[in-house]
């Protein structure tokens, strides 16, 4: 009698283990983290824009009880853009593991309110932000919608200011008289510079190195940029991008 107690307490015991594993794996939220920047400029995805909305994402998820992220996708295109190749990659992920789409701010994801529109409207999808952590999808949409006429009232004021500033001063031009100089300038010495370090970039290039690899080497060799600070992948592009260009005018010339 006492060993069919035993057995019963042991079976008891088991099930309550088998119970309390599926309430802990039920209550785990997971989590897509998806980020974006419109240019190169500054590092790209190095930039210190991507390390602030990384810095947002981890300071909400960190209020989040058991939050598991499991992918992490980065677009360096335009919020205008509804067809970024990341996005997209993002979005099937959360459908397929019934996860949350996390960005920092509702733009990040896009400026389009039209484009919200569809997203919110899909059932297999839903969104946090964590510049709005209470925020459902609903709301998200709202704020989409708000931002989007702020914009454009932003827009209509500027183009108003520009109107009466050209009938107050009709024979005045906006921006730096000397405009086109300067940019002359800057083009020759941009072009000298990338001429100054073609011996090592281009050879690195050749051999099948990224520009991230390139960047790294050229910090390594602590090489700097024409204003003292490190090589990001979309400054080596640039340099390459400077080089490929004086080779192609050099050939012209020898042809003429």
């Amino acid at each position: 009698m006492l060993f069919n107690n035993l057995g019963e307490d042991n079976h008891i015991y088991r099930t309550n283990v088998q119970m309390v594993n599926c309430i802990s794996q039920s209550t785990t939220t997971k989590f897509v983290i998806y980020k974006r920047i419109s240019v190169a400029k500054s590092g790209g995805v190095d930039s210190n824009g991507i390390a602030a909305q990384q810095r947002d994402i981890d300071l909400y998820l960190s209020t989040q009880q058991d939050a598991e992220v499991i992918g992490t996708f980065t677009d360096v295109m335009s919020g205008a853009k509804s067809d970024r190749p990341e996005l997209t990659k993002a979005l099937e992920l959360c459908r397929k593991t019934n996860s949350y789409l996390l960005a920092q701010k509702v733009c990040r994801v896009s400026r389009d309110v039209e484009f919200w529109a569809r997203l919110v409207k899909d059932k297999s999808l839903n969104f946090r932000i964590a510049s709005l952590p209470n925020a459902d999808n609903f709301q998200i949409h709202l704020f989409a919608a708000m931002a989007q006429q702020e914009r454009e009232f932003i827009s209509l004021r500027t183009r108003a200011a520009l109107r009466e500033w050209k009938a107050k001063n009709p024979n005045k031009k906006l921006g730096n008289p000397n405009i086109a100089s300067i940019n002359k300038n800057r083009k020759y010495k941009a072009r000298k510079f990338a001429d100054g370090i073609s011996n090592v970039v281009m050879p690195l290039r050749n051999s099948g190195m990224t520009y991230q690899q390139i960047a790294n080497t050229l910090n390594d060799m602590k090489l700097t940029t024409p204003k003292g600070n490190k090589f990001y992948p979309s400054q080596v592009k640039n340099v390459i991008g400077l080089v490929r260009v004086t080779e192609q005018m050099m050939k012209k010339e020898a042809v003429v």
